[in-house]
């Protein structure tokens, strides 16, 4: 029993770091406030994490796991065409920056790319965690882009590169979303997707 407690007081830390570093910022969420939100003495917190960088790294690994099983496996996994997968991934994501902005009142963007954009010159640690998550998300698209040209329906080329780029629009997507409050302009910078991949 004490031990279902203490799993789930640490999944409720990450839980919250998560949510509070997404929705407002690193720098912005205090020790003080994840407790709170996670419903925890600040004991627990020190018990399980020796830092607030401890648990933000903890939390990326574990929302990007999730993330990963609940989006970006089904679509690069499906039988679709590679130009479709990525298709589908903008869509999806689109779809959940949607929901999210109803129900927060406001487009927050993508956890990894606001966090590296926050404390990647701050934090080497940090750094190197979403420097890994991102690297993830590249090689899912490169494996599309692999798929596309072996369908002949993209031109030879450098499909690490393209990845890389296609990663970058889809970041400066979220970003510009974010600043305007506006998802629809992420789903516009998505239809020049296929150009994208065709250079």
């Amino acid at each position: 029993m004490q031990q279902t407690i203490s799993n789930d007081t640490q999944s409720r830390l990450l839980e919250a770091a998560a949510s509070l570093m997404w929705e407002r910022s690193f720098q912005a969420t205090s020790v003080d406030e994840l407790c709170q939100r996670a419903e925890a003495k600040k004991g627990s917190f020190y018990h399980f994490f020796a830092s607030k960088t401890d648990l933000a790294i903890a939390a990326m690994e574990r929302a990007w796991a999730q993330i990963n099983e609940r989006l970006f496996k089904p679509v690069f996994s499906s039988d679709a065409s590679g130009l479709d997968q990525l298709q589908a991934l903008v869509d999806k994501v689109h779809a959940f920056q949607v929901q999210t902005t109803e129900e927060k009142g406001e487009y927050l963007g993508c956890p990894f790319g606001n966090l590296g954009q926050e404390m990647a010159r701050q934090d080497e640690r940090l750094r190197q965690t979403l420097d890994k998550i991102l690297h993830e998300h590249c090689t899912y698209i490169e494996a599309a882009l692999d798929k596309a040209r072996q369908d002949g329906d993209i031109p030879p080329g450098n499909n690490r590169q393209r990845a890389q780029r296609i990663l970058a629009m889809l970041e400066g997507g979220m970003l510009l979303s974010k600043v305007s409050n506006d998802p629809e302009i992420f789903r516009n910078v998505g239809v020049t997707l296929r150009a994208i991949a065709s250079t």
